[in-house]
């Protein structure tokens, strides 16, 4: 219990010095967040028969990553060429799709096995996560909306899987999806919507601009309930692949992606809440 508690403190501080030292602190944090994300996923995959083109697989989240400090930085200049950055990554998808199956014809170990392996590992987490970096990139220009853009992504999805933990243990008695995730229960799941509508109101109680209440409630729920899709998604994964955890980093959660599969599952939800102006 402590332990999950504490893993909780360094996002809380990274989220901190993003209010601080602004744009910066968010750049570096999405970086590292997907090289770290990409690390597990493959060595989770590979390491348990699942064989993936390793290199082309971490050369997708280099290069995803590249885009989004480069057109940071011309965003940064005045330069404004964000339009081009959906083409270019969708560029970047395709080629090294191609890439892929050239490598496995070739290749005495990769079959067509590895190739599907691979281009999962290019859609979940990359491609998440090029919306979250598109998200910030965005709204550069107004660093309000996008701090506020920034936790809206985090927090609901956190408070969510709080509550859901600590009403699940005291009140949970049917499970929710037995087959895939034997601790997760009905009353947790209800106790985790209501967790991510408490974390958007917080966000609106320290950032209150004269926002629209009521949408930022219903986004919310919405993320409480799309965040636990996400952390089952990851439980379906990893009893395909027999393992318990994607990584041992955080005490208490297991690694990266086994804290951020809440979290990869609200950057779309929170994209089209943005677009639709539900959001900041």
């Amino acid at each position: 219990m402590l332990k999950r508690i504490l893993s909780a403190v360094p996002i809380i501080i990274i989220v901190a010095l993003a209010a601080i030292f602004q744009s910066w602190v968010m750049i570096v944090f999405a970086v590292v967040l997907a090289l770290a994300t990409q690390f597990e996923i493959v060595r989770a995959l590979d390491k348990n028969g699942k064989p993936v083109v390793t290199y082309l697989s971490y050369a997708f989240s280099v290069i995803l990553a590249a885009f989004f400090v480069g057109f940071f930085i011309l965003l940064q200049k005045g330069m404004d060429y964000i339009n081009w950055m959906p083409l270019m990554l969708l560029s970047a998808f395709v080629i090294l799709i191609m890439l892929t199956f050239i490598t496995a014809m070739f290749s005495k170990r990769h079959t067509a096995d590895s190739v599907a392996n691979t281009i999962f590992t290019f859609v979940y987490p990359q491609l998440f996560l090029a919306l979250f970096y598109m998200l910030i990139l965005g709204n550069i220009g107004e660093y309000y909306r996008m701090l506020v853009v920034f936790l809206m992504v985090l927090v609901p999805a956190m408070f969510s899987d709080t509550f859901a933990y600590f009403f699940g243990m005291a009140f949970g008695k049917r499970k929710l999806c037995p087959q895939i995730s034997p601790k997760k229960t009905v009353a947790g799941s209800v106790a985790g919507i209501v967790g991510g509508v408490v974390g958007a109101l917080l966000i609106t109680l320290l950032f209150w601009r004269g926002q629209n209440l009521a949408g930022f409630m219903a986004a919310g729920a919405l993320l409480g309930a799309v965040s636990q899709f996400g952390d089952l998604s990851a439980s379906f994964i990893k009893r395909s692949l027999n393992i318990k955890d994607f990584g041992k980093i955080l005490p208490g959660h297991g690694g990266i992606v086994d804290r951020m599969d809440s979290i990869l599952f609200c950057i779309p939800a929170v994209f089209i809440l943005t677009i639709a102006g539900l959001v900041a």
